[in-house]
C-alpha cells in the first residue's frame, strides 16, 4: 500500500480502538521502553502525544525517566507551520506549555537543545513497515529533524499495531526508524 493509503487505513484504525485497549497498549509499549538501559545517554527527545488522535502516551515515561535517570535530559519539539521545522528545548517540570493548532502541547520557550546532541528521538507514526520505514501525517516533520540528528542516533518508533509488509511509495528524503515499539514486541532494523 501507498503511503496515502496506510494513513487513511491507520488514521480510521487507531480511532476504532476502545479507550480500554488503547489504554492497555499504551502502558505495555511504556514498559517495554522502561526495560532498555537509559543512563548511556545524555539527551532524549519525546514526542508529546496528540490525545485525540491516540498517539502512545508518552507522559509515563517522561516522568518515569525523569524521576529514574535524572541525569537524561529530556527534549521536547515546538513545530514551525510554516516550513515545517521543528526546535527543541529540555523538558523541565517548570517548562510552559501551550496547545498548538493540531492539539499538540508545546514548550513556548525554554533552553535550546540542538538535534545533534540527541543520542535518542522517539518518534511518533501511524504505522511502519518490515524494514523501519514509517508513515506519519505527512508533513514531513520528522524527515526533516531526524535529517539534523547524528547518525548513531537512535530513531525508535511507537506503535499500536505490528509492522506492515512494506510501504510502497518511500523518497529520498525518509528516514527509517532504528526500532519499533508495538504493544507485542520490539522490533530492530538495524
Amino acid at each position: 500500500m501507498t503511503k496515502e493509503q496506510l494513513r487513511k487505513a491507520y488514521k480510521a484504525e487507531r480511532l476504532k480502538i476502545d479507550e480500554g485497549a488503547y489504554e492497555q497498549a499504551s502502558v505495555a509499549i511504556i514498559e517495554q521502553l522502561k526495560q532498555r538501559d537509559w543512563s548511556t545517554y545524555s539527551y532524549v527527545h519525546v514526542y508529546l502525544p496528540i490525545q485525540k488522535m491516540r498517539e502512545i502516551d508518552t507522559w509515563p515515561f517522561i516522568d518515569w525517566l525523569q524521576e529514574q535517570h535524572p541525569n537524561v535530559h529530556v527534549v521536547i519539539s515546538r513545530s514551525n507551520p510554516v516550513d515545517f521545522t521543528m526546535k527543541h528545548y529540555r523538558f523541565v517540570n517548570r517548562t510552559f506549555l501551550v496547545e498548538n493548532s493540531w492539539g499538540i502541547l508545546e514548550p513556548v520557550d525554554g533552553e535550546e537543545v540542538h538535534a545533534s546532541l540527541l543520542d535518542v528521538v522517539v518518534v511518533p507514526l501511524l504505522v511502519a513497515d518490515k524494514h523501519g520505514n514509517r508513515v506519519g501525517y505527512g508533513k514531513g516533520f520528522y524527515d526533516r529533524f531526524l535529517e539534523d540528528c547524528r547518525p548513531d542516533c537512535l530513531k525508535l518508533g511507537l506503535s499500536l499495531f505490528e509492522p506492515v509488509e512494506q510501504i510502497e511509495n518511500l523518497h529520498a528524503q525518509d528516514i527509517p526508524l532504528d526500532e519499533l515499539i508495538t504493544p507485542k514486541r520490539t522490533y530492530s532494523f538495524k
